[in-house]
């Protein structure tokens, strides 16, 4: 047996019976309009760098975007109650990073080409910025288990009838909404 497969799968667990809790504040905090809320893990300069982040990579576009749907709430709540103190010093310093090429002050353009450079480092084999996969990765559970992300980006059963394999799809409808939250 591999450790370091046994050690993954233990922080997985781990992971899943912390995350309920997450993601019932998160959801609860769907009521609180025009507020912006934060968890307390990042720094105000932080959270404002994980909002454009999100924002860069989940945009408002005829659907709602990643600040519409609390995104960087979502990340600061899982950062903060779910993580080790390595990977939370992991991406604190992915964000300072992220601060040293001013990437605040940068136009949308260059924020986005900033934005697939490292996402391709990322994802690359030998990567150097598993920083920015965690953050792309939880911002993508975050968006699609928000009230916005899952009515208004997919499409939305509140209950569902029976099983049905074959659904039929047309061309340029929504996907289902589904959570399924094993992206580790």
């Amino acid at each position: 047996m591999d450790r370091r497969h046994l050690f993954k799968q233990a922080g997985v667990i781990a992971l899943y019976t912390t995350f309920p809790a997450v993601l019932s504040e998160f959801i609860s905090s769907c009521n609180t309009q025009g507020k912006q809320l934060k968890a307390g893990f990042f720094s105000d300069d932080e959270f404002q760098l994980v909002g454009q982040l999100t924002e860069t990579l989940l945009p408002k576009t005829s659907t709602p975007g990643a600040l519409d749907a609390n995104v960087p709430y979502f990340i600061d709540l899982v950062v903060k109650d779910c993580m080790k103190s390595e990977d939370q010093q992991l991406i604190r310093k992915g964000l300072q990073q992220m601060n040293d090429q001013k990437f605040m002050s940068l136009p949308a353009n260059e924020k986005l080409d900033t934005i697939k450079k490292i996402d391709e480092a990322a994802f690359a084999e030998n990567s150097n910025q598993p920083w920015f996969r965690i953050i792309k990765k939880l911002g993508l559970i975050g968006y699609f288990t928000s009230r916005e992300g899952m009515t208004q980006a997919l499409k939305y059963v509140k209950v569902p009838g029976d099983y049905k394999a074959c659904i039929p799809y047309k061309k340029g409808e929504k996907g289902m909404a589904k959570t399924f939250l094993l992206y580790w």
